[in-house]
């Protein structure tokens, strides 16, 4: 595990926060998620809370009178770096439901959320859930450093992600976000020790980067809080996400003092690309699609007919349309971020040849690569089992950029 930091404010003169936990994530059945972050009190002191996201199709359940019955174990653990007692806590949870329909869908979950009081220091914090009925268990870990805060005049939790609406602000714990991101926010608790009357204004920046580390939309915004650890909302400006991962930034500068805080999520389901993006999204739609289908949405214009076509097209290759996600649109995003992270091209790593070719079909089940020689240039080559396929990549300029050699028709 790579190490991540939590709350680690560095120095007195100029705080800073430094990269956070990443969601922990079962790798076994049952899946759940974890997010871990770090919260201030008015007085300064620092905790760690945890929530743990257990959908109810990963539990088993069996049948009681009115109904169904299941129950999970939790324990969660901070195990100091060096010698030293262990925090944290276990406990169960009894569940009951009424109908069947209710243990199969994805859209019910068990949340559950505890707060740690646990001293400064480094750790290997771990999660696991245990499902009762089955005798199942998964777990997951990750590496927390936790820093001294109490001596700062000034500091900045983990952020809290979640959406906002008419009602307020509704925390994702799971940072998978679905059409909820077009309302993404931002909760920021700002600890601030300095003499001084209150209520007091702080302007915060905020970017929203995409993973390869462009800036899709970043601005500024001034809040007023009545007291020190006091919870405000930071809201992007008009957001528009399209699927894959992206980081979520605030910053803010007090005199000497710079203070950052920032917290990744995923976009699992998005709305329809805009202007530019629609275009650029045409072109990748046409690697898994047939001209006849995509001809026609490249000559909208207006927004609203872009939408609609966006979605039907979707629509009409989601395996399955009961549920909340579609698994054929998450996976081309998947792909589509993947070639663009690791493939070379003039341009975006989508428009390459490997790019498209893996957009096209996904990973290759084999790669073998062949050193240049005096008669020949690197190589590389893609087998493809079900059906067989085979595609020949060739570094001809040396600097890492393959194209395609055989088959000459792709």
């Amino acid at each position: 595990m790579t190490a991540s930091v939590l709350a680690a404010l560095c120095g007195l003169g100029s705080p800073g926060h430094a990269a956070e936990v990443p969601p922990l994530r079962a790798l076994q059945p049952p899946f759940w998620s974890a997010d871990v972050a770090v919260d201030v009190d008015s007085a300064g002191r620092s905790s760690v809370g945890v929530t743990i996201t257990l959908p109810y199709p990963e539990l088993s359940w069996r049948q009681i009178e009115g109904g169904f019955a299941s129950a999970v174990g939790f324990t969660v653990e901070f195990e100091p770096e060096r010698h030293g007692a262990l925090f944290g806590d276990a406990w169960e949870r009894r569940l009951r439901v009424e109908r069947f329909a209710v243990t199969t869908s994805p859209r019910y979950q068990l949340v559950v959320a505890r707060r740690f009081d646990v001293p400064p220091g480094r750790y290997r914090v771990r999660v696991r859930v245990r499902d009762l009925e089955a005798e199942a268990e998964s777990a997951a870990e990750e590496r927390l450093v936790l820093a001294d805060v109490q001596r700062l005049p000034l500091g900045l939790a983990d952020l809290q992600l979640g959406s906002i609406d008419s009602l307020g602000f509704h925390p994702v714990p799971t940072r998978r976000f679905g059409q909820e991101s077009a309302s993404l926010a931002a909760r920021v608790v700002l600890f601030d020790r300095r003499p001084g009357p209150w209520p007091r204004q702080y302007r915060f920046r905020y970017r929203v980067l995409e993973d390869g580390g462009d800036v899709l939309v970043q601005g500024d915004t001034l809040v007023q809080a009545s007291r020190s650890a006091e919870p405000v909302l930071v809201r992007p400006a008009r957001p528009e996400f399209l699927v894959g991962g992206h980081q979520f930034e605030v910053e803010l500068q007090e005199g000497r003092d710079r203070l950052r805080t920032a917290r990744s999520f995923e976009v699992e389901e998005s709305g329809p690309p805009r202007g530019r993006a629609y275009e650029l999204m045409m072109e990748a739609l046409a690697y898994i699609a047939e001209d006849a289908e995509v001809d026609p949405m490249r000559r909208l214009r207006g927004e609203d007919e872009q939408a609609a076509a966006w979605e039907a097209f979707w629509r009409r290759r989601d395996p399955t349309p009961d549920t909340p996600r579609n698994e054929f649109q998450l996976e081309f995003f998947r792909r589509l971020h993947h070639a663009e992270q690791h493939f070379q091209g003039f341009g975006p790593g989508w428009r390459s040849d490997m790019g498209r070719i893996y957009v096209r079909h996904g990973p290759p089940d084999q790669v073998e690569q062949r050193s240049a020689s005096t008669q020949s240039p690197a190589l590389e080559l893609w087998f493809y089992h079900q059906p067989y396929r085979r595609y020949v990549f060739a570094d001809r300029e040396g600097f890492g950029r393959y194209t395609l050699l055989q088959p000459a028709a792709e």
